[in-house]
């Protein structure tokens, strides 16, 4: 493969916008409207993405440890994060994420699969139906290069 025909990933990447669209073709927004994220693709192969929402509740202790059931319901569900190894196939563009850790532990030792466009400087990664609540979601991030 031409390495000239790879997109460029490597760099830091804010999040712009975190979107989930029905199978109905109706848009939400998961976490908000009030969210941050960043997304890392470094040139040896490795990545890491974090998404949260920045209004979430802090604990009412100090102590990491002490959380209570709904404090710690409310920083995993406004908090989704996954690292590992990254390939780009750009035939069919697309970006295969080999999970090593991951906020939700299901996907840990599963590939993700994204889907990918370049518009302009601006990276847009895309999911396949992603089971959320009972409902298949397709997710779409929007991330700009820092």
């Amino acid at each position: 493969m031409n390495i000239d025909s790879l997109p460029n990933l490597v760099g830091t990447w804010r999040l712009a916008s975190y979107e989930a669209r029905a199978l109905s073709g109706e848009t939400r927004y998961p976490l908000g409207h009030n969210v941050v994220g960043q997304l890392f693709y470094d040139a040896a192969g490795n990545m890491s993405a974090h998404v949260m929402r920045v209004d979430r509740p802090t604990f009412a202790s100090n102590d990491l440890g002490s959380g209570t059931d709904a404090e710690v319901r409310a920083a995993f569900e406004g908090h989704v994060s996954y690292f590992g190894t990254y390939t780009v196939d750009p035939s069919a563009r697309t970006v295969l994420h080999r999970v090593r850790g991951a906020s939700y532990p299901n996907w840990i030792g599963h590939d993700q699969i994204r889907y990918y466009r370049i518009d302009g400087p601006r990276l847009v990664l895309s999911s396949p139906p992603i089971l959320d609540r009972g409902e298949s979601l397709e997710y779409i991030l929007t991330w700009e290069q820092t």
